[in-house]
């Protein structure tokens, strides 16, 4: 019995080894399949969908159909799609029918909820390569000012923005990512909160707002209400006209204000203003 114990320690021991090696799987093969646009062909397909209709709809090689499978298997086993049919033998593939989840429904391009470019700035190159970081980061000095974070250090002490500023599709996705996240968010607080906390205020400030995309929920919601968004020039020059929301570029106030986001977020308000700070 004391053997088989030990046994069964190491197995468990050695497979939870594993499990964190190899769990960055699942969102590669969640970002995977929003690049290949699965979630959009079964949304636009108007029901479940086999392996190989699936295969004709996307951009991708027939002869890899045997790899989608597998990635579908995984996105099945993490809930992202539901599956219908008996998929336990290879051979039955086309009995098998992969349908949408509610988790899946988030990743539909171009619907009002969709989290995809958030996913896929999260799970890329450029942000993954701060992760790898981290080690050489923890053992720097804090008197190092030109690596500040592990974004810093995988990118040559280039903080965020400044990365940003100087590559315009990752910009793009980086304030893509941050609206989508705010849209349902922002709406269901100007919805269940919103007179406690803009109620009578003249005029609001969103420091570090992006697209501008909550300052406009909030106008819509408030008119009498005059919301400025503060932003770094890069972020302002991707801007189409907006008549609700007055961009304002801003460069040492906004660097030294997004710094203390690492420390304190909220909205404050001063007078008839409010502030609000979010990273």
């Amino acid at each position: 019995m004391e053997v088989d114990s030990l046994i069964h320690d190491f197995s468990k021991a050695r497979t939870q080894v594993w499990k964190h090696m190899l769990v960055f799987m699942d969102s590669m093969c969640l970002r995977c399949a929003i690049e290949l646009g699965v979630p959009d062909a079964i949304h636009n397909h108007g029901g479940p969908m086999t392996l190989s209709e699936l295969v004709q709809a996307l951009p991708m090689a027939t002869t890899r159909a045997p790899f989608l499978r597998r990635i579908m298997r995984v996105l099945v086993n993490s809930g992202f799609f539901s599956i219908k049919g008996n998929e336990s033998d290879g051979s039955n593939e086309e009995e098998v029918y992969y349908d949408l989840t509610a988790t899946s429904k988030l990743l539909v391009t171009g619907s009002t909820n969709s989290l995809a470019p958030l996913v896929l700035f999260v799970t890329g190159s450029d942000v993954g390569m701060a992760g790898l970081a981290m080690s050489t980061w923890i053992k720097t000095s804090d008197d190092d000012d030109k690596n500040e974070t592990p974004f810093h250090v995988a990118h040559d002490g280039k903080g965020l923005f400044e990365f940003s500023s100087e590559r315009p599709e990752f910009n793009a996705l980086l304030n893509e990512g941050m609206a989508c996240d705010n849209r349902v968010l922002i709406g269901e607080m100007v919805k269940n909160w919103g007179d406690a906390l803009f109620g009578g205020l003249r005029s609001l400030v969103d420091v570090g707002g992006g697209t501008g995309l909550a300052a406009a929920v909030m106008v819509a919601a408030y008119p009498e209400m005059k919301c400025s968004v503060l932003e770094l020039d890069h972020v302002v020059d991707v801007q189409p006209e907006n008549e609700l929301v007055e961009f304002v570029r801003v460069i040492c106030l906004f660097r030294s204000l997004k710094q203390m986001l690492f420390y304190s977020s909220g909205s404050y308000t001063i007078g008839m203003t409010r502030i609000v700070l979010r990273s």
